[in-house]
């Protein structure tokens, strides 16, 4: 049975109910998330109504039970919004790079479970620093044969090269879809990249230096410093 819609699913899932209470449909109420009637002594939540259903010998109409079958099909485009602010330290005799500090705050419309989008956030937080500071595929320019094709060679980000990271998540509702949801997982990781390589910029702007390509390596860093003449400029007034 096709059941569209959350007004179609609680109406059969009042049949139901019906039916385990021994009551009209007409006489069962749904409320605080249970169904009850006037005539019974018991209470079903959906999740109890269901496992009730199993053990119950439906009428033909409703013999598969409290099942739910929906689509919905976007097609008008939703676009969240958040804001990825970050700390570093760069040593001016190294340029290594340390990230001290990160906070983001992330658009996911409706979250369903905070926990789990919380974790989608750090994991695409930490993606989006590998690419911004270590993630780079080399390869031999003469042959063309890749020098990092294992993670002993491969700068991938680790736990120790990350600091806590401060969360937000925003719940501004999707009006493209009835749960007004939005993709949850790539804030982290496309706030990231602008985040660190603006953070580096402003760092680095006292020796005259606005820009450096991602990966921003220590070496990179370095190498930018040194063209600047190793020293910060200092400006005369």
């Amino acid at each position: 049975v096709f059941v569209k819609g959350a007004d179609d699913l609680i109406a059969k899932a009042k049949r139901i109910a019906a039916f385990a209470l021994n009551a009209a449909p007409e006489g069962v109420e749904f409320a605080d998330g249970e169904f009850s009637s006037r005539g019974a002594n018991r209470k079903f939540d959906l999740f109890e109504l269901a496992l009730e259903a199993e053990r119950l010998a439906l009428p033909p109409e409703l013999a598969d039970g409290l099942f739910v079958t929906t689509d919905n099909e976007m097609h008008d485009p939703v676009f969240p919004n958040g804001c990825a602010i970050c700390e570093v330290e760069i040593d001016p005799e190294t340029g290594s790079l340390a990230l001290t500090r990160y906070a983001s705050a992330d658009d996911v419309g409706r979250c369903v479970n905070p926990m789990i989008v919380d974790g989608q956030t750090h994991g695409g937080i930490v993606q989006g620093v590998g690419q911004a500071l270590w993630e780079h595929v080399a390869l031999d320019p003469a042959s063309g044969q890749l020098l990092s094709g294992s993670f002993m060679d491969y700068g991938m980000p680790r736990a120790d090269g990350v600091p806590s990271f401060r969360t937000q998540i925003v719940e501004v509702l999707s009006p493209t879809n009835p749960l007004g949801i939005k993709a949850g997982g790539e804030g982290g990781t496309t706030g990231a990249p602008a985040a660190i390589t603006s953070a580096v910029a402003d760092a680095l702007r006292p020796y005259g230096i606005l820009d450096v390509p991602m990966p921003a390596t220590p070496q990179r860093i370095w190498q930018a410093m040194r063209a600047a003449g190793g020293k910060p400029i200092v400006s005369e007034t």
